[in-house]
């Protein structure tokens, strides 16, 4: 099976890569039992397991109970928004690294370019741009983030333009594409030590003044952080609702059952021949001590050891997780070690 792929994707802060990920689907990659697998052809084999290991280290998302919340309040500042001329309201999402944040936004995001496209399916040619997305630079000046907005939408952008203009030709640009749902990460980047940093604010004020579409802001513990700090940050703060996302804990029967819960969820995804839902039951302790509760942990070493079983031609009863199969698997070393680096 080969290693490499000559397939580049688009990132989602351009507007061909987020289309392809809010186009794509997380239904897993059908498998079959273990005597139709041994029926197929080598070729077969390799190509089904190829789709597999693909479709693993995509940009799933498993609708967790916090992601299942967030689009839920998206839904209803977007219905809350839908009248409004000013004052509409937004969301942040909030909380430490490898809690989810952006995953969350994604599957907001692809709801809401389906619903979207339900209602007008004709949105490609009329060239409708439903949903937004762009992150903020480090060090980022209003001008900065008013150009990644720009690139984002294919506008033509000069070194003379002023800030003013860039404003008019963004806020022109997302009314004409009928943008309904703007998604700003990475907004931890605005720090109180950049002298840029106001002016990023004002930016973001701005846009949410001019256009008729919902703002959502992630990153890591914004809600805690410089940005809402000032005068500036109250305002935004009288306006945007909190989803604070942390790590899933283990310390009383509900969080438990809670855990158990999401485990499963994700072993309902791992596309494996002869692993079933529930039998990482056993384990989520150990799946527990492993990850800390982060969810980003939990799918890179469940999806990983799958991945590997897949890749290293694992015989088709035995393409089942096991504590074995878990621990060749190397998290990040923030997970792996905790507060001891």
């Amino acid at each position: 099976m080969k290693l490499f792929t000559d397939q580049v994707l688009e990132p989602l802060t351009h507007l061909e890569g987020l289309t392809t990920f809010l186009k794509g689907t997380d239904e897993p990659v059908e498998v079959p039992d273990i005597g139709s697998y041994n029926t197929m052809s080598p070729q077969a084999r390799e190509e089904l397991n190829a789709r597999r290991i693909a479709h693993l280290g995509s940009d799933l998302i498993i609708r967790t109970p916090q992601v299942r919340s967030v689009i839920l309040k998206v839904v209803h500042l977007i219905l809350l928004n839908g009248p409004r001329s000013s004052g509409r309201c937004g969301l942040m999402i909030s909380g430490e690294s490898g809690t989810g944040k952006t995953t969350a936004a994604k599957a907001a995001m692809r709801y809401v370019y389906a619903r979207y496209r339900r209602d007008h399916p004709d949105l490609d040619r009329l060239g409708r741009v439903p949903v937004v997305y762009v992150e903020v630079p480090p060090g980022s000046t209003g001008k900065a983030l008013a150009i990644q907005f720009a690139r984002f939408l294919g506008l033509p952008v000069l070194p003379r333009d002023t800030l003013e203009y860039l404003l008019h030709l963004v806020s022109a640009g997302l009314i004409e594409a009928g943008t309904k749902l703007v998604v700003v990460d990475e907004l931890h980047n605005l720090k109180r030590t950049n002298p840029g940093n106001s002016e990023s604010v004002d930016v973001l004020k701005s846009l949410s003044n001019r256009i008729p579409a919902t703002f959502v802001y992630v990153g890591i513990n914004i809600h805690a952080g410089p940005y809402l700090a000032d005068d500036r940050g109250r305002q935004v703060a009288g306006r945007f609702s909190l989803e604070q996302l942390a790590n899933y804990g283990i310390a009383n029967e509900a969080e438990r059952n809670l855990w158990d819960l999401i485990v499963g969820l994700f072993e309902e995804r791992l596309g494996l021949i002869s692993h079933e839902p529930g039998d990482l039951a056993h384990s989520a302790k150990y799946l527990h001590e492993r990850t800390k509760g982060s969810i980003g942990s939990l799918a890179h070493l469940l999806f990983g050891a799958a991945q590997v079983l897949i890749f290293t031609g694992s015989a088709p009863e035995n393409e089942r997780i096991t504590r074995e199969a878990l621990d060749g698997i190397s998290l990040d070393l923030a997970t792996e070690f905790g507060g001891s680096l």
